[in-house]
């Protein structure tokens, strides 16, 4: 056993920047979930839980929707930043970057605006003058799709961890200030949280310099790679990542708002399950452009780690949940441990971002649309049933499948 620990923490030692860079973007993410725990009880104690529940989905409406306006760009854009080694071509990659994320932040607004105009009689609650609204201003979140995805490809985690950090506590400084005056509301609440990205994605964007010369040719190499790589990925992507949110949707419909709220915060108690292993697999990411498989290592790093949550979260949950936000979310702790499961299979298919450095577009829309299915046919059969605790079946099925579908393309890509 002591042999075996000495051989990993040698291992740690030769791989000094990977674990830097990991340990920047892990602990940026603790500190983003500390302080978005902090928001979190600042709006149940200003919000009943009905309008709690329309904070959620309000931001279920907005995520559903945003998902078709990440376009395949931005992956593809990750890509060739995962294989550059030019520093001025870096630069002119970000600056036509720019310019898609512009064109797609103007459409995802305007898409929200006419959607306003329907979505009150397909969820038959009243949302759409809330989403008429505050449309203009959410021209902002296409850019976090972006702006996570370039500082992935060309290895800057810190502006990464900077980006989510610094816009977290501009949020929770500008909800405190108000709250202390008794001034915040549904409404009030997402612009503040809107402002905050934009002044953030503001500030990442002028630390990387991009450069926006040779804007044509550089559209070119987009497109070429949209047409080997970034089309497949996305239609994929689409179509999992819409249907990921098919549970919130469903919950609203067939059981109600509140019970939306809880499984809502479960979630994120949940999701810093998956923060060490894609901080892991993030930093790696442009090496892993040189390699010919991933180090057998990551496997066993992301499995530890992710078993060990699962088991501190079967311990722990009750207490988490009244210790944040109080004995009248409780419900919430119900769901907590199944959630897990699902978190854990998401964890345990984040290594394979391997296939997406490689350019297997196609394998990797494959998979998607088979996650897609078995959630969209979960969730058909199970929530209308046995209600929230449908959705998360349905996740755990999807997502074992998800996991499943990559490990095959995998080790056939290596066989091969």
């Amino acid at each position: 056993m002591r042999s075996l620990i000495a051989r990993g923490f040698k291992d740690l030692l030769h791989h000094k920047k990977e674990v830097s860079n990991t340990a920047i973007l892990f602990a940026s993410q603790i500190l983003v979930l500390i302080i978005g725990l902090g928001i979190k009880t600042i709006q149940v104690r200003v919000l009943s839980p009905k309008e709690y529940g329309l904070l959620a989905l309000f931001g279920t409406i907005t995520s559903v929707i945003v998902l078709f306006f990440h376009y395949a760009s931005f992956s593809s854009l990750k890509v060739l930043l995962a294989n550059n080694e030019d520093t001025k071509k870096e630069k002119e990659f970000f600056g036509v970057g720019i310019i898609i994320a512009v064109i797609l932040g103007i459409l995802f607004s305007a898409t929200l605006f006419v959607a306003s105009f329907f979505v009150d009689d397909f969820l038959q609650v009243e949302i759409g003058n809330l989403l008429m609204l505050l449309a203009p201003f959410c021209f902002i979140l296409p850019f976090q799709f972006f702006i996570s995805e370039i500082t992935i490809g060309a290895s800057k985690l810190k502006s990464l961890a900077v980006f989510h950090l610094f816009s977290r506590i501009l949020f929770i400084v500008s909800l405190f200030a108000l709250f202390r005056g008794d001034l915040l509301n549904v409404p009030l609440i997402i612009i503040l949280n809107l402002l905050s990205w934009l002044v953030a994605t503001a500030a990442v964007l002028l630390g990387l310099k991009p450069s926006f010369k040779n804007i044509k040719e550089n559209l070119q190499m987009v497109k070429e790679k949209n047409k080997s790589f970034g089309l497949s990925y996305y239609y994929g992507a689409i179509v999992n990542q819409s249907t990921y949110k098919l549970d919130e949707l469903f919950i609203t419909y067939f059981v109600n708002i509140t019970q939306l709220g809880f499984y809502t915060l479960a979630s994120i108690i949940c999701s810093p399950m998956t923060f060490l292993s894609r901080a892991f697999v993030n930093s790696i990411f442009k090496k892993l452009a040189l390699k010919d498989r991933i180090p057998i290592r990551v496997f066993v790093y992301n499995t530890l780690w992710l078993g060990f949550c699962v088991l501190f979260l079967y311990l722990c949950s009750d207490f988490i949940v009244t210790t944040l936000f109080g004995k009248e979310y409780m419900q919430v702790s119900v769901y907590i441990l199944p959630l897990s499961i699902a978190f854990l299979f998401q964890g345990m298919y984040a290594p394979f971002s391997f296939l997406t450095v490689k350019s297997k577009g196609k394998e990797l829309r494959n998979v998607a649309y088979a996650e897609a299915i078995v959630n969209v046919f979960g969730n058909i059969i199970l929530v209308p049933t046995i209600g929230v605790l449908g959705a998360i079946f349905a996740s755990i099925l999807a997502r074992f499948t998800h996991f499943m579908g990559l490990l095959y393309y995998y080790l056939k890509m290596i066989k091969a």
